[in-house]
């Protein structure tokens, strides 16, 4: 099969089974393909799911179909045959339109996908939209590929000048941030190998070990990645660490830690002497804190398999920092993982009634004047402030704690890093202390 085909295949059991896409990518279908087609597929069907959304309006305007009338398999083929036509520039029209009529099955379906994505090549500089002086929120949409229960979730945070701005980071501002094991090299010394090689580097000034990289980067062609100089770790989990201030000869607790990048840092920023134990629910995801820690050679990091909302026992009240990074419904990686804006948000009671259970149970590790932070990768009150609210009013013996991060003062000791602001993972970040 040729990528095309192979594409096709994935997307149809991706959107057959509700996989995640990370997940749908890793078949035995790509085993035969070089590193270059590899990086090809990962493209076409990344964008092809992130920009779906916008791809389907046209699909219904071109065609004068609904959606309901045109099979989920020639959505497909006509979702990447539009990838290739309005996104992938290097792949000429043509070619785009006659590979994609080859992957249609019937004389009908091959006519539909040929007159469908011919119009699309006529104005693909004109696409039809919905009118943005009637609807904004629809607008902006369809522009930007995200559900509209997205749009007016952000639009009713931010406003939508704001909003705007965030969907188009979202979608544009691809980066790739890295951690530096600074017990193994500087953070000035592993900049300087990755200029030799004619890398776009910029400094983090928020976390003492972060590094930023144009583009989106293959972490194991880095230098130094066998030999554990560095791992992948996006700024905004780096400073929520920073804010926990790690500490020589401390014991520190992850409660749900997988795949491991908070773990590392403090144990890079405890300069490698903490006694730090991370856990997480799953059995399978443990195996990366290991190797994490392994190809680090980190050696103060003790994993094991344990539900957040049973604490260890063991543990409980000897924890001088505890990181609690709570599962959320990731609103502020949209741009890492595109499938993620497809999600249902109408209903998280759920999701947040474990979150306080998380929260909850994490707290018992703390000794008295421990400190914990409590964060989620989520741009949602309700996943966040309003869990450490409902959290501190039924436990009086804990408190917030003010931090400053880059001159961003969380006076109440709750901050929210902003991507289209701050230009990294929405996060939100609260310091809490045991009385």
């Amino acid at each position: 099969m040729n990528i095309r085909q192979i594409a096709l295949r994935i997307l149809d059991e991706y959107e057959a089974g509700g996989k995640f896409i990370n997940l749908a990518l890793s078949t035995h279908l790509t085993d035969g393909l070089s590193r270059e087609e590899k990086a090809a597929l990962t493209a076409l069907i990344y964008t092809s799911v992130e920009r779906k959304l916008s791809y389907d309006y046209y699909i219904c305007a071109l065609s004068k179909r609904s959606e309901a009338d045109i099979e989920p398999h020639t959505k497909n083929i006509l979702r990447l045959g539009l990838c290739q036509i309005l996104d992938m520039t290097s792949i000429p029209d043509f070619a785009a339109v006659n590979e994609s009529v080859k992957l249609a099955k019937t004389p009908g379906e091959k006519s539909f996908v040929n007159g469908v994505l011919r119009a699309a090549v006529r104005q693909k500089n004109n696409m039809p939209m919905p009118s943005e002086e009637k609807n904004y929120r629809r607008f902006l949409s369809v522009k930007y590929s995200f559900p509209l229960s997205i749009v007016k979730h952000f639009d009713a945070l931010y406003g939508r000048e704001d909003t705007e701005r965030l969907l188009s980071f979202f979608n544009s501002y691809k980066y790739t941030d890295i951690s530096v094991n600074t017990l193994k090299i500087s953070r000035e010394d592993y900049r300087w190998k990755l200029i030799e090689e004619d890398r776009h580097v910029l400094v983090s000034i928020s976390s003492p070990i972060s590094l930023r990289l144009r583009g989106s980067v293959n972490p194991e062609r880095l230098p130094g990645f066998e030999e554990g100089l560095f791992f992948v770790q996006d700024m905004a989990s780096a400073i929520s660490v920073g804010v926990l201030d790690p500490q020589e000869d401390s014991l520190i607790v992850d409660t749900c830690a997988a795949p491991g990048g908070k773990s590392l840092a403090a144990a890079v920023l405890s300069g490698g002497k903490a006694e730090i134990h991370s856990f997480d629910l799953h059995e399978s995801k443990l195996s990366l804190i290991r190797s994490g820690a392994e190809r680090l050679g980190l050696n103060n990091i003790s994993v094991a398999r344990r539900d957040a909302t049973n604490p260890d026992p063991t543990l409980v009240g000897k924890a001088d920092r505890v990181i609690c990074d709570a599962p959320c419904s990731g609103l502020g990686v949209l741009g890492k993982k595109p499938d993620l804006r497809y999600k249902d948000l109408s209903n998280l009671e759920e999701l947040n009634a474990l979150q306080l259970e998380i929260l909850t149970a994490s707290s018992t590790y703390l000794k008295s004047g421990g400190y914990m932070v409590y964060s989620t990768c989520t741009l949602n009150p309700n996943e966040n402030e309003r869990i450490v609210d409902k959290f501190l009013s039924q436990n009086p013996s804990f408190e917030l704690v003010p931090f400053e991060v880059d001159g961003l003062i969380a006076k109440g000791g709750m901050l929210t890093l902003l991507p289209h602001i701050q230009i990294c993972d929405g996060f939100f970040i609260a310091k809490i202390r045991r009385k």
